[in-house]
Formats: C-alpha cells, structure tokens, sequence
C-alpha cells in the first residue's frame, strides 16, 4: 500500500467534497510539518519523484497547457517520518495554494479521506 500521506491532490477547489472521518471538537494533533514551497515544474518533479502519475486532464480555464494535471499540492512523508507538504506559492489568504495547504495537513492528520 502506498503511503497514505503520498494521497496526491488534483484540486479544483477549496469545497464540495465532505472529510471522512472529519475532525471533531476536542482533538489535539501535534504535527510536525515541513513545507516546501515550489513553483510548478518542482512540484510536478516531486510528484513524479514520490512516484505518482501525472495524468492528463481537461484544460482548466485560461490553462494554456491541455496536457498538464491541475495539480497544487500533495503531501509525503519525509526519510525520518516527518511529514512534508509540496505546495505552489500562495499570493492571497484564501487561494488556491492556502486551500491546498490546509487540506494537505488534513491528509496529514486524517489519512485519505477522498472518495
């Protein structure tokens, strides 16, 4: 089985789909996170690297490359067990980078939770 955290995001959004099991009240997680900040061709690379599959989806609107994923972030474990979190760099506080941070640490903290 492959590393739960390696659970790869190929996100269009920051809602729709519920988290299960979704955190409750009263939980406490103490994480230990690196977060590696990287343009696209570095992400893409790591994906690959961490030996995911790039796939080929629909153009995204105003995307000029039809052949790439819209891939912005996934999460992994590092050497030692810590957990690493590859995202794009986030330019406003709710964009799509900020939204693929906090759903990376969900991963982190609550497996993968994707249907």
């Amino acid at each position: 089985m492959r590393m739960i955290l390696i659970a790869c995001l190929l996100l269009t959004g920051c809602g729709g789909e519920k988290i299960d099991p979704a955190p409750q009240a009263g939980e406490r997680h103490q994480l230990r996170i690196e977060w590696r900040v990287v343009d696209r061709p570095t992400l893409e690379q790591a994906y690959r690297d961490s030996g995911m599959v790039l796939l080929k989806r629909e153009r995204a609107a105003g995307d000029p490359n039809p052949q790439r994923d819209r891939l912005h972030g996934f999460a992994g474990r590092l050497p030692d067990g810590s957990a690493v979190i590859y995202t794009l760099p986030p330019e406003r506080l709710d964009d799509q980078a900020t939204c693929t941070l906090g759903h990376e640490i969900l991963h982190i903290t609550h497996g993968d939770y994707h249907r």
